[in-house]
């Protein structure tokens, strides 16, 4: 079992997709990475997948704290790079409210476009992209990253893209030890 962070249309359940090797093999997806955390301890000998950009949108807690926190209950076993997903910076034009939705690790992301948000305390974070985009769309927020491919299946003609990216990540599989 891979544990991960999910729904399927993460780049961390796709990342782990690519690890299934057979049909025995199967992904845990949680709603964060914080409640994947939290259930560790019950998670002996079944491996776990981070990104290395993973940063909670609940504390101060990233994957080096996790690395950290965690070396004598994990083993490093496989480290790999895979580009994520294509995602989307996106803006809605009839926005109600003139603030932000994002997972926090596409903050960067948003940088250029902050001047733009009267006051930056009003971006607010989510475990995922998906959580992000669900929020931007239900609030009729201005700004959200989110995956392509969501987009365009979801996609509102209010909504238009301001910018397109496709970094590489690093990923860090794990096993419980």
């Amino acid at each position: 079992m891979i544990h991960t962070l999910g729904p399927e249309s993460t780049d961390s359940y796709a990342a782990a997709k690519s690890l299934i090797k057979s049909e025995e093999d199967d992904i845990v997806a949680y709603p964060s990475f914080d409640n994947l955390i939290h259930n560790i301890e019950l998670l002996k000998g079944e491996y776990v997948l981070f990104p290395v950009a993973f940063k909670s949108a609940r504390r101060e807690y990233g994957w080096k704290e996790f690395n950290y926190d965690y070396w004598d209950k994990v083993e490093l076993v496989e480290v790999f790079q895979k580009k994520t997903k294509p995602m989307v910076l996106v803006k809605n034009k009839e926005h109600s409210e003139n603030t932000a939705m994002i997972h926090p690790a596409t903050t960067i992301f948003l940088k250029k476009y902050l001047e733009s948000i009267e006051d930056p305390t009003l971006i607010t974070y989510t475990d995922s992209k998906y959580k992000a985009w669900t929020a931007f769309c239900k609030k009729n927020l201005k700004y959200t990253i989110i995956s392509e491919d969501v987009f365009e299946k979801e996609r509102y003609p209010e909504h238009e893209v301001e910018e397109r990216y496709e970094p590489v990540m690093v990923w860090c599989l794990y096993k419980i030890i």
